[in-house]
């Protein structure tokens, strides 16, 4: 495999029409009978082959994602046929599968007697730019690092003439700030800028097409947890102030009504300013609902004055003790959403489907277009009405599905639990005060919720009682994704506030700044010097230098606001 440059034309082929992470496949016939190929990716779980063109069509430009099956027949009188159809027609000739390379070429040599495929053109090596890039950072990382130990004087000088403050040490009190939850926040801020500015193009980074777990998925629930885990101080800061009850119900109101304003007009941007197609449900819509109820369930049960548990059995889970009020309310809420998910079925769809729809489990017979989701669909198509909601989920592409909101209602309810989650964390903070008590409690929860998650989807991407899905939210996406979140909690806590090898640069930055970091981001999506073109733009080692070069900037931009001192919250 070369490194990632395409030669510009290959046989006759030009190659600057392939895209990112496609390829060239030729068939070769040898007979006088028309045939027909059909393909099946294995990015499309449950779906029929379907039908791609003529075999004098070719070449066909194949994506390289993921495995692809093809079937050769001798007629096309059907789009699609499901795999167990094809497996007794009387037209199919072959079929096989191949795993393709990035700018390679193909061919499919058929005949009625065999069918075999053989590389033509050797693919490029897409994740080399991954390997360059790092290591620049590497060594940009250490350069910074030797520079301020060898010349740190002249490096503050030099900030000083900026303007920016000198960072000040932590002064030592009893409750000294916790870098490690700022670090773990701007973690997740950048990997999202980074996402959302294309991941360099690699398919990893991007959201899973419906089950299973990339990424991008990450992020948000990160986020929310980490909300959750904040929340826990908020609560304490009220009742030891002893503000009144209709002050902390304003406070807490207000905080969530700016989220989720703020979401809807971000929802805007691109000119989607026509209010009868206007989209409601976002990623700040449903941080202002989380937030809204978990931090007045959080407040409402907690007592003034926190029980003494010195001496007592269950002083080792005093942590969960003191929340099984708030663990009972929130479990009721789960019971509610999966009840809902898995008894109600949406008009002309299955009672449980929690698939993709569109060609998901199609037959000639029956088949799930308009299902996509289930019942958690159908709701945000009622109550939002279809030109209200997200109109291009990740399955449209690949199962042809129709609109659907990552946001919605339903998933609203698991989200507020993934939130509580984290409150639970952020409350074994307060609870105990020794390192080893905190991480030991965030290592076990983090097992907890795997082993939990991992049951659930029977550790399969498809075939579990409960795949792990973002869209919908599901239960098991919300311990897997949890359970991550702890452990990370527990890495950084121990690097950064036990230990202290670490500070938390640069992420702590970012995340001192997260509302202003994602607001802005939002705006300035397609705006230089956060992004440009150059060239055609379709190679990884084009796409990922660009992608990394608009998240840095954000982190620098977040660097000089923490020098300057300027935070902005909601």
């Amino acid at each position: 495999m070369a490194w990632e440059s395409p030669v510009p034309i290959f046989d006759g082929l030009d190659m600057s029409e392939l895209e990112t992470d496609q390829a060239y496949l030729r068939i070769h016939w040898g007979e006088e009978t028309p045939a027909w190929v059909y393909s099946l990716s294995g990015n499309c779980d449950g779906c029929p082959w379907q039908v791609m063109g003529n075999t004098s069509q070719t070449p066909f430009k194949i994506h390289t994602h993921h495995k692809t099956k093809f079937l050769l027949r001798l007629g096309n009188e059907v789009k699609y046929i499901t795999t167990g159809e094809a497996g007794g027609d009387d037209q199919r000739i072959c079929d096989l599968s191949a795993e393709f390379g990035e700018f390679g070429v193909y061919d499919l040599n058929a005949s009625l007697d065999s069918c075999e495929i053989s590389e033509a053109l050797a693919p490029v090596y897409g994740n080399m730019a991954l390997l360059v890039c790092f290591l620049v950072f590497l060594v940009a990382g250490l350069l910074w690092w030797g520079l301020n130990k060898v010349a740190g004087k002249h490096v503050s000088r030099a900030a000083k003439l900026l303007g920016w403050h000198k960072e000040e040490e932590e002064k030592k009190s009893s409750r000294p700030r916790v870098r490690s939850l700022d670090t773990f926040r701007g973690i997740a801020l950048v990997i999202m800028i980074f996402v959302n500015d294309g991941g360099g193009g690699y398919w990893f980074m991007e959201h899973a097409t419906w089950n299973g777990l990339y990424v991008a998925d990450l992020v948000f629930p990160w986020f929310l947890w980490i909300m959750g885990v904040c929340i826990p101080m908020s609560v304490k800061s009220s009742i030891k102030k002893e503000t009144p009850v209709k002050t902390v119900v304003w406070q807490i109101t207000v905080r969530s009504v700016k989220l989720f304003l703020l979401g809807f007009i971000l929802n805007t941007l691109g000119g989607w300013i026509n209010l009868s197609k206007l989209r409601v449900p976002g990623v700040l819509q449903r941080f202002g609902v989380c937030y809204f109820v978990v931090s007045l369930v959080g407040y409402s049960f907690t007592r003034a004055e926190t029980v003494q548990t010195a001496g007592l059995w269950w002083a080792k889970i005093a942590d969960v003790v003191h929340l099984l009020p708030q663990w009972v309310f929130m479990l009721c809420i789960l019971a509610l959403h999966q009840l809902v998910a898995c008894l109600v079925p949406a008009p002309g769809c299955d009672a449980g489907y929690s698939g993709p729809g569109g060609l998901h489990d199609w037959t000639p017979e029956k088949n799930n277009s308009g299902c996509i989701g289930g019942i958690t669909g159908y709701v945000d198509k009622v109550f939002f009405t279809t030109p209200h909601i997200y109109g291009n989920p990740t399955a449209k592409g690949v199962y042809s599905a129709s609109a659907f909101d990552p946001e919605g209602i339903l998933g609203s309810l698991t989200s507020i639990f993934q939130v509580f989650l984290g409150y639970q964390a952020g409350y074994i903070l307060q609870v105990y005060s020794g390192h080893i008590d905190r991480i030991g409690r965030w290592i076990c929860w983090a097992a907890l919720t795997g082993i939990l998650g991992a049951v659930l989807c029977g550790a399969s991407q498809n075939d579990g009682w409960v795949p792990v899905n973002k869209n919908l939210w599901s239960i098991s996406f919300v311990m897997v994704t949890s359970s991550f979140a702890f452990l990370l909690l527990a890495v950084l806590y121990f690097l950064i506030d036990v230990k202290r090898f670490w500070k938390g640069q640069p992420f702590f930055y970012a995340g001192m700044n997260s509302i202003l970091l994602y607001c802005g981001h939002s705006v300035g999506y397609n705006l230089f010097p956060f992004h440009f073109m150059i060239g055609d733009m379709r190679t990884h080692a084009a796409k990922l230098p660009e992608a990394l070069w608009g998240s840095s900037l954000w982190v620098i931009i977040a660097f000089v606001l923490y020098r300057k001192k300027v935070f902005v919250t909601v």
